[in-house]
């Protein structure tokens, strides 16, 4: 095979290593990144669970805990 040929197959092949090197990056990346989403929204996802269609907050003392028409509060016997 000719010089020229042969350090031409050289330097493809080790392009080929490299891009090959860089794709596996790409990947582990990829799988990180998409492991970075599902946390973020599995985090939106609660904290849409916990406020309302307004963005008030539900339970602990939020407008959610009571009924609407629930009145007043009254103490009951032996209170």
């Amino acid at each position: 095979m000719p010089q020229d040929l042969q350090a031409r197959l050289v330097e493809l092949k080790q392009e080929y290593r490299l891009g090959e090197e860089r794709l596996g990056q790409l990947v582990r990346h990829e799988a990180e990144l998409r492991e970075t989403l599902l946390r973020i929204s599995g985090a939106v996802q609660v904290l849409e669970e916990l406020t309302g269609p307004d963005g008030e907050k539900k339970g602990e003392g939020g407008s959610d805990d009571a009924p609407k028409d629930a009145g007043p509060v009254r103490a009951g016997p032996g209170s």
